[in-house]
């Protein structure tokens, strides 16, 4: 009867220990729970401008946007692809056969980027005429050459690729993490170099944060890419101009420069004045 007593009396501090101790260590991981998901949720409710740095400059940025090409066309041109009958457009894997071969210098292996020669640009502000618009489409490695032309397999896509676009060097080019700026009224008579939005992704009149535009500045006016500048409007032209946002630079050319919208408070439009920080 002591036994089993004795027992009885063994299993219930047992159990009562096992409770506490479930009791504590159960607070303690709810606890920590609740602070990774407070965490998870101040980080998410928390706006991109006040947050730590970011990725500001992505691969797709690199790669996929587009810039004016301010020379001649590129001397390398896709002639045919290997399934052209079965599909118009190229995707990842695809061979295709260029016009240049080991007598142009080519070598196999040699990575290539695929441009889509696109309409001229003119500004919409003054008129000048910039140079006609290529879109980045992708890039191809050479894997075959005869002496006049050559074979190349696409590595990757990020827009339509067809017969009769061109291939231009590959330039390995490194993303930027940072924070966004934010923008602000600068005054008047410190103003830096000003140009406009010369065009806006997919021809919009309006984009916002995300999209690409150019700008009719470039490395003669000191733009270097990874730089913000900020975005202003005017309601009419004798008007004080408003800030309304702020972008970055993510390719630079002679006289102009490739943009993403990184905020804003209202649409950006076409024609829209940008000034560097």
């Amino acid at each position: 009867m002591k036994n089993l007593s004795f027992r009885i009396q063994s299993k219930t501090a047992f159990l009562m220990l096992a409770g506490l101790t479930l009791f504590f260590f159960g607070g303690a991981v709810f606890s920590s729970l609740g602070s990774i998901q407070q965490a998870q949720q101040d980080q998410i409710e928390k706006p991109k401008i006040f947050q730590e740095a970011y990725p500001l400059i992505s691969e797709s940025d690199l790669y996929c946007s587009f810039f004016i090409l301010e020379d001649e066309l590129p001397q390398i041109k896709i002639i045919a692809s290997e399934r052209q009958e079965e599909k118009i457009l190229l995707s990842d894997s695809d061979i295709f056969f260029i016009d240049k071969g080991k007598n142009d210098g080519l070598e196999v292996g040699q990575v290539f980027l695929i441009l889509e020669i696109g309409p001229q640009i003119k500004s919409p502000v003054t008129k000048e005429n910039y140079g006609q618009l290529a879109f980045k489409r992708g890039r191809a490695s050479i894997v075959r050459l005869e002496e006049t032309n050559g074979t190349a397999k696409i590595e990757k896509t990020c827009g339509q690729i067809m017969v009769g676009q061109f291939l231009a060097p590959f330039e390995e080019k490194e993303g930027l993490l940072g924070k966004d700026l934010g923008f602000e009224v600068i005054p008047e008579e410190e103003r830096p170099s000003s140009g406009n939005l010369i065009y806006l992704q997919d021809g919009y009149n309006m984009i916002g944060p995300g999209h690409w535009a150019l700008i009719d500045l470039g490395r003669e006016d000191g733009v270097q890419i990874g730089q913000q500048m900020t975005v202003f409007k005017r309601a009419k032209e004798e008007t004080t101009r408003q800030a309304i946002g702020n972008l970055i630079v993510i390719d630079t050319q002679g006289m102009t420069s490739t943009v993403k919208i990184l905020s804003c408070s209202e649409a950006i439009e076409l024609g829209d004045e940008v000034q560097i920080k």
